[in-house]
């Protein structure tokens, strides 16, 4: 497999590059090493015919400008941390308040912002990126020198992989996301997309969407996607949910079934196209974002990011969330597509 190279503009006197990955099928990946963004991905129909399966900028401005995360690596901590505050070993640390009351997806210098060093590999299977950055130690609030890698792979089984790992010098709280937006219909909306996430329950939320601690069951609820459902389906459920009206869409953590490593958490399908995408992870939640279902630009696309739970810093009865010096946090996000 080969990865081609090429230059998609200057940020700050360094080279933007594109890294286009190509498999045997027809299938490409383009990252870029602003932001860790995979900036497009095409797949073949049944007919050979390529469909564009995320939302993509043209031009290297676009993203810069971009408030929506799009298609970037998120960190140092994915989703929100309450009132941008935690306490870890007695010290308080006052982090960047930049949604809203709250701190989210890093803050104000999060990695979706950043220029990663880049490497590649090319083997006769699969084609990979590695793209590594040091976070300093305070940076958006934080504590402790951050050193993160993330590598990005594509095999010939149509599967984009990315893997992250992580050490720091300090304890401190580590939660990494991939932000696509994904378009796997030819349609402009994803209303009449199928989703199945496998999780029984998906974390309260307050109307700032800060998790209460509690947890909410999925059944009988717009949230209810047990098995592959119209997302317009249950988003025009009635009766609905209070949760649900609260945001007025999906942006909203599920709880993942902890299973077999070779069963998907989620999977997408788009009929009109025959496209199905299987997502795997390794960590504990799973972000469902469509925006406000009252905004067109926003219902473009469906977000699946696989993340630690929100407010995890703040809520010890959410999974463990720190790592500390001599540990290795790693995470892994692997999606599967295929067509019929």
């Amino acid at each position: 497999m080969k990865i081609n190279v090429s230059t998609f503009g200057e940020l700050n006197g360094e080279a933007v590059k594109a890294f286009t990955l190509s498999n045997a099928n027809g299938m490409s990946v383009t990252l870029l090493n602003y932001g860790g963004i995979i900036k497009e991905i095409n797949f073949p129909n049944a007919e050979g015919d390529l469909i564009s399966c995320v939302q993509t900028f043209e031009t290297l401005q676009d993203y810069i400008d971009d408030p929506s995360y799009r298609g970037a690596i998120v960190g140092r901590y994915a989703n929100r941390i309450g009132h941008g505050t935690f306490t870890l070993n007695g010290t308080q640390y006052t982090l960047d308040k930049n949604g809203s009351e709250h701190n989210l997806h890093g803050g104000l210098q999060g990695f979706h912002k950043k220029l990663w060093h880049a490497s590649t590999q090319e083997l006769a299977d699969s084609a990979s990126v590695s793209f590594t950055l040091t976070s300093p130690d305070g940076e958006g609030g934080f504590p402790g020198n951050v050193s993160v890698e993330a590598c990005y792979t594509l095999n010939n089984d149509n599967e984009l992989s990315l893997v992250m790992t992580a050490t720091t010098d300090k304890e401190t709280p580590l939660s990494f996301t991939q932000h696509a937006y994904f378009t796997l219909s030819n349609e402009t909306k994803v209303g009449n997309t199928l989703l199945h996430i496998d999780a029984e329950s998906v974390t309260d939320a307050d109307s700032s969407l800060l998790p209460t601690g509690e947890l909410v069951d999925v059944k009988g609820t717009p949230f209810d996607f047990s098995s592959l459902t119209e997302i317009a389906q249950k988003a025009n459920q009635q009766p609905s949910h209070p949760l649900y009206d609260r945001v007025g869409g999906y942006d909203h953590n599920y709880v993942l079934r902890r299973k077999d490593a070779n069963e998907p958490q989620a999977t997408v399908k788009a009929l009109d196209t025959g496209i199905s995408m299987e997502l795997f992870t390794t960590l504990p939640g799973l972000q469902l974002y469509t925006g406000s279902l009252t905004s067109d630009e926003q219902l473009g696309a469906l977000c699946l990011e696989p993340q630690h739970f929100p407010d995890a810093p703040n809520k010890p009865m959410f999974p463990n969330c720190f790592v500390k010096p001599g540990e290795t946090f790693k995470s892994s996000i692997r999606y599967k597509f295929s067509a019929q």
